[in-house]
């Protein structure tokens, strides 16, 4: 897998200047995001598989979000199915509140995952009734 040091190429304006902001973080935008979702791959290699016959490390921790990447074992992939996953779950609810597969992390596809990622955040955020900045 190649990454190019491209800019992300978004299918809406608002999509590529979105920032997520909690008050115990820093904003986190576009680019800070892809980056910590292309360090946490190279992290994978790091991971030992689990009973479920996956590798998976947390990207990112967004207030009551966790953002994770899971790599599901070449023997057990569908064809046709991506064998990366980035899920976004939220701790409090202990739900999985959205997730989008990934084959080569190409533009494309770090674009749908950064777009999910702030969407999910945002979406949360208005939810709770957190105040936006």
């Amino acid at each position: 897998m190649m990454f190019s040091n491209a800019a992300l190429r978004f299918t809406d304006r608002p999509a590529e200047q979105a920032c997520v902001d909690y008050p115990l973080g820093s904003d986190l935008c576009a680019d800070e995001i892809e980056q910590r979702i292309i360090r946490a791959y190279v992290g994978l290699v790091y991971q030992a598989v689990d009973t479920a016959n996956q590798r998976s490390v947390v990207v990112m921790r967004l207030g009551p979000l966790e953002v994770r990447l899971t790599e599901i074992h070449p023997d057990d992939v569908t064809p046709g199915v991506p064998s990366f996953w980035i899920e976004v779950f939220d701790w409090p609810q202990q739900a999985s509140i959205d997730s989008v597969g990934c084959y080569e992390f190409d533009e494309d596809e770090l674009a749908a995952a950064v777009e999910m990622i702030v969407g999910a955040a945002q979406d949360t955020r208005r939810r709770k009734n957190l105040p936006f900045h």
